[in-house]
């Protein structure tokens, strides 16, 4: 989901380019989108911010004609699909119903005195520790690595979901470790964009982890699971949200095979090429450019990250909340967690 402020500045360069002070320039423009899914990105905005950031809050929005979609073109042709969200219904409404969550079934989440809403326990990890727990939750997602080498698109209908990528970072860790084969290492060249800086702050750019870049070093093995970071041939399959499995491993080119949608079994080659952070992350005060295989593991992914994928066998591991950074049943032992559902946003969206 955009920002308002990206469709404030099409409607004023659309008028400047039109020459009036009509909407969009007297110009018909289509958006598409649902305000159920992540709201705008607002790097370490405050609630309210992230709401304020919402196209639901643009004055704009008042023009805007709001059709609303009827027809499950999948359900079509797919008629297995439309009973599979029928139980997942009738199975969410047994769960709320046993737990006495009335209010939610009315559109409410309960919550407790501090606000965070009830994990229901058949489908909480027994927490022990941290360790022990997370230990718990790999073993349900993947339970037997070994089944994987001889069917490794198995693999791919799973996966854990945390909210932040440093979790990721540790499962992936974690079970490229455990996956049987050699390991390849590769490994990023990254350089400043300034000629005068490019010798100086080698070392400290490998260190550094932009959103959306590859990381420094990227360890693979025959049949690891992979995603793409970058549409590289959208006509080819080869799409940001692609997910993989490797199949050969080459000093700097990967063979992958396409593991999902309609590319499914479709083998590709994806070679080192020159990345660069997102200008608006102003963190990185030093502008470089990463030449890395634009991939990550996928045994586990952020929950944005994840969205568009079809899966099976999903996991997830809130050891913080998706948005907030206080701590939750996983490192805690408690049965609650921050509701990061901002009813707010839903209702002036006329969805609550």
């Amino acid at each position: 989901m955009v920002d308002k402020s990206i469709i404030e500045a099409l409607n004023n360069l659309l008028q400047e380019l039109c020459e009036n002070k009509l909407i969009f320039g007297g110009r018909l423009v289509v958006f598409g989108g649902d305000f159920r899914q992540v709201l705008p990105v607002v790097p370490g905005g405050t609630r309210k911010e992230q709401v304020e950031a919402s196209v639901v809050t643009c004055t704009l929005c008042n023009h805007f004609i709001k059709l609303r979609l009827t027809d499950n073109m999948r359900a079509r042709d797919d008629p297995g699909f439309i009973n599979f969200l029928l139980t997942m219904e009738r199975l969410q409404f047994r769960v709320l119903y046993l737990y006495q969550w009335k209010d939610c079934i009315n559109g409410e989440e309960p919550t407790n005195d501090n606000g965070k809403i009830a994990i229901p326990r058949p489908i909480l990890i027994p927490y022990t520790s941290v360790e022990q727990s997370l230990e718990l939750l790999i073993a349900y997602v993947y339970p037997q690595m070994e089944m994987f080498q001889s069917d490794p698109f198995e693999m791919m209908k799973r996966t854990i979901l945390c909210p932040k990528n440093e979790f990721v970072d540790d499962i992936n860790h974690r079970l490229i470790d455990r996956l049987q084969g050699n390991q390849v290492v590769y490994t990023s060249d990254d350089r400043a964009k300034s000629a005068k800086d490019q010798g100086d702050y080698v070392d400290y750019l490998n260190t550094l982890e932009p959103k959306g870049l590859p990381q420094h070093k990227l360890i693979l093995k025959i049949n690891s699971p992979i995603i793409l970071l970058r549409n590289i041939n959208p006509v080819e399959g080869l799409c940001n949200g692609t997910r993989l499995i490797c199949k050969t491993l080459l000093p700097n080119v990967v063979g992958a095979i396409i593991a999902t949608g309609q590319f499914r079994g479709k083998h590709v080659w994806i070679q080192k090429i020159p990345l660069e952070p997102n200008p608006s992350d102003s963190k990185y005060l030093i502008p470089f450019i990463r030449r890395q295989i634009p991939v990550r593991l996928c045994f586990a992914m952020t929950i944005n990250k994840s969205q568009g994928q079809t899966l099976d066998y999903v996991g997830l591991y809130l050891k913080q909340p998706a948005i907030q950074g206080t701590p939750t049943c996983s490192d805690s032992g408690t049965e609650y967690t921050t509701n990061i559902v901002y009813n707010e946003v839903l209702k002036k969206a006329n969805l609550r």
